[in-house]
């Protein structure tokens, strides 16, 4: 699986699905090897360690 978050801008329509700031959406591996080269995506692959800013969201101890 693949994943995508917009970091630029208020919300992005691609490949039929609307891309919202900072909300991580499931796409496939073909959308993937398209947006990761924008600078408006973050993109990353399920067997990936999420960013650090993500993993802090969870960890409230």
């Amino acid at each position: 699986m693949y994943y995508a978050t917009l970091i630029k801008g208020a919300s992005y329509y691609a490949f039929g699905h609307r891309f919202l700031l900072h909300k991580e959406c499931k796409i496939t591996k073909r959308e993937y090897q398209y947006l990761r080269k924008s600078d408006w995506f973050q993109v990353r692959e399920e067997n990936t360690i999420p960013p650090f800013g993500s993993i802090a969201k969870f960890e409230k101890n």
